[in-house]
């Protein structure tokens, strides 16, 4: 097996095939952690869009923004409430993560055009999208850019909003981050912060990433209830490695750009967003990651065509413990 060294600093090269799987085969888990329901799809360019499906095949249609770093295997926790509530997920890799080819200088606005191909692919005439966290900015430039007539409904749950927010109220680690990190930080250095954490320790297999994770040592650090919650659940935390593993399958920089991207100028405003468009924002109080002033900011820039929804929640729990409403009011809108 290729060491861990030398896979961080082999270039990254452009997949012509599905990547290996994990190392480990896949283990009992309540959410789906395979590749049965993920495909490639060929962009005009040449590039290679990689998606997979969640819920009923014949449901309302929702395309998927994954968060930083992530994957399309993020929407697989979406996966039954889909087949309950009659969700059709469609979430996408975003350039250089998981099996989407990289995209040297692409913008926010470019990934409305992948979706776009990809919605007239699967032969959809309406639908509408979900951002979380990192993936609030995509779904932004998704609602600046898809055609109205097929685009009915927008929902970003903690997502990040534009640089010019600020990081007020957000732990130490994610203000550095999105303020200077992101932006400035050579590769080599952002790669050297996330090898310190499990998640990023692709060089071990699941199982071990999956042991340091579960350590009473580390649950007992996580500071709030419900984040303790989340990260001693095996089920939550084997999809988190399973989706980071698939971000980082081709090397750092797709994740490393992704960052760089959100963080400078989007090339769009806020106010760009149609003023008929039903959007729907989710944001939680005792969220460190993405501060609520985000939601606040972005809810006084839509003018008051958007509809704020705070709850006592964290980074975590305000996508995991409100994904039923979440889904509802998107499916309503379509």
């Amino acid at each position: 097996m290729q060491t861990y060294l030398t896979q961080l600093f082999t270039p990254t090269r452009q997949p012509t095939a599905p990547p290996l799987p994990a190392l480990d085969p896949p283990p009992k888990c309540r959410f789906r952690l395979d590749n049965d329901t993920s495909h490639t799809l060929t962009l005009p360019d040449g590039r290679a869009l990689g998606y997979a499906q969640y819920g009923s095949p014949t449901g309302k249609a929702i395309f998927y923004q994954h968060g930083l770093p992530g994957s399309r295997l993020e929407a697989a926790t979406y996966h039954d409430l889909g087949l309950e509530l009659g969700a059709r997920i469609i979430a996408t890799d975003r350039p250089g993560m998981g099996w989407s080819t990289p995209y040297a200088g692409r913008t926010l606005l470019d990934h409305a055009k992948d979706v776009e191909y990809l919605a007239t692919h699967l032969g959809l005439r309406e639908y509408a999208v979900l951002g979380v966290s990192g993936g609030g900015p995509y779904a932004l430039a998704l609602a600046v850019a898809l055609p109205p007539t097929q685009l009915k409904a927008v929902a970003l749950v903690c997502g990040i909003g534009p640089p010019d927010i600020g990081m007020r109220g957000a732990g130490w680690v994610h203000w550095l981050g999105f303020t200077i990190g992101w932006r400035y930080s050579p590769s080599f250095l952002l790669r050297w912060f996330f090898q310190r954490d499990p998640m990023g320790r692709v060089d071990l297999s699941d199982e071990q990433r999956l042991a340091l994770m579960l350590r009473p040592s580390n649950v007992s650090a996580i500071t709030h209830d419900k984040d303790r919650v989340l990260m001693s659940d095996e089920h939550v935390v084997r999809l988190m490695l399973r989706t980071t593993r698939e971000a980082y399958t081709q090397g750092f920089e797709g994740v490393r750009e992704d960052g760089r991207l959100i963080c400078v100028d989007w090339g769009f405003c806020v106010e760009d967003v149609r003023p008929d468009l039903d959007v729907q924002l989710w944001y939680g109080r005792e969220d460190t990651f993405v501060p609520l002033n985000h939601g606040e900011q972005i809810a006084k820039r839509l003018g008051g065509r958007a509809r704020l929804r705070v709850e006592d929640d964290t980074h975590a729990s305000i996508s995991m413990n409100w994904k039923r409403e979440q889904l509802e009011g998107l499916i309503r809108a379509i």
